[in-house]
């Protein structure tokens, strides 16, 4: 597993290269590996969808196993379209953010920039 994320680490991103801007996805990868050393808080500083996407997908486990066990359908539980858009809109501002705070304030947390 480890010898994928040496190689993807050393896969350029297109979008930067040619546009000299973190894409919205840039420090994906890293947000993995921090969340699976449990640094929450280095992820969402990574990339917060990331962590997004790993409560939305605890949330539909749960979801799904308290159908299953108690075969009750939980509507507070179930997901919805709001999950996605909250997920776009978190994909996408912090995008814009992270690369206001690179050109605008010279603060690149990534490192890749500057």
């Amino acid at each position: 597993m480890m010898i994928l994320f040496k190689i993807v680490r050393l896969m350029p991103c297109f979008f930067k290269e040619v546009t000299h801007l973190y894409c919205p996805a840039c420090g994906g990868t890293r947000a993995v590996i921090a969340l699976m050393h449990l640094d929450v808080k280095r992820a969402l500083f990574c990339n917060p969808t990331v962590v997004y996407g790993a409560v939305i997908v605890l949330w539909c486990i749960i979801w799904i196993a308290a159908r299953q066990l108690f075969q009750i359908k939980i509507k507070i539980l179930k997901p919805g379209l709001w999950m996605l858009i909250t997920g776009i809109i978190i994909f996408l501002g912090f995008a814009l953010i992270r690369n206001m705070a690179v050109y605008q304030f010279g603060y690149d947390y990534l490192g890749d920039l500057i």
